[in-house]
C-alpha cells in the first residue's frame, strides 16, 4: 500500500518523496500514464479547497476499505496514520481522519467529495490492494468494492479489470 503513496503524491494527492516513487509505475499500469498526466493537471490547476476535498475523500475511501471485514490491522492502521499525516490536510481535518480509523463513520457522500474520474479509478485499485495486503479477500471486502465502484460511477466491467490488474502487479 505504500508505494501507492508515489502515485498519489505524483497525482497531487500526496507529497512525494523517493521511498514513495516506485507507486507510479503500478498506477501507470493501472490506470495508464495518460490519465495519470490529466490527474497530475487537475491537481496542479485545482484551487486548494478542490485539492483539499479530493485528497480526504481519498483518504476515506483507504480507510472505509481497511475497515470493511471490521478488522483494521495494527499495520493498517499505521500506514493510514501516515497518509493523513502526509495528506497536506489541515491539522484538524488530519485528527479527524485519524479518528475516523477506529470509529468508522462510513463512506456516504463520498462521489461528492471524490469527483475526478481518474482519483475514483486509483482508489478503487488502492482499496483492492489494501483488501489484498492479508493475502485472501473476505466477502466483506469484495461486496464493499462493488459498492464503492458503484457509488464512484465506475462500471462493474472497468471495476473488474482495475481489480485484475492490482492483483497481477501485488503477485
Amino acid at each position: 500500500m505504500t508505494t501507492w503513496v508515489g502515485a498519489l503524491s505524483s497525482g497531487g494527492v500526496f507529497e512525494l518523496d523517493d521511498a514513495a516513487a516506485a507507486g507510479e509505475a503500478v498506477a501507470a499500469y493501472v490506470v495508464g500514464e495518460k490519465p495519470l498526466t490529466e490527474l497530475r493537471t487537475f491537481f496542479f490547476e485545482a484551487d486548494a479547497a478542490d485539492a483539499a476535498r479530493e485528497r480526504h475523500g481519498a483518504i476515506e475511501v483507504c480507510i472505509a476499505m481497511a475497515q470493511a471485514d471490521r478488522d483494521v490491522h495494527p499495520e493498517e492502521s499505521h500506514i493510514l496514520s501516515q497518509i493523513v499525516g502526509r495528506s497536506g490536510l489541515d491539522e484538524d481535518t488530519q485528527d479527524e481522519l485519524v479518528m475516523t480509523v477506529h470509529d468508522p463513520k462510513g463512506i456516504e457522500g463520498v462521489e461528492e467529495r471524490l469527483t475526478h474520474p481518474v482519483l475514483r479509478e486509483l482508489m478503487l485499485a488502492l482499496a483492492w490492494e489494501l483488501a489484498l495486503s492479508d493475502g485472501h479477500i473476505d466477502e466483506a471486502e469484495s461486496e464493499f468494492y462493488k459498492a464503492l465502484a458503484t457509488q464512484l460511477e465506475v462500471t462493474p466491467e472497468r471495476a473488474s479489470e482495475i481489480s485484475k490488474a492490482v492483483a497481477e502487479r501485488v503477485a
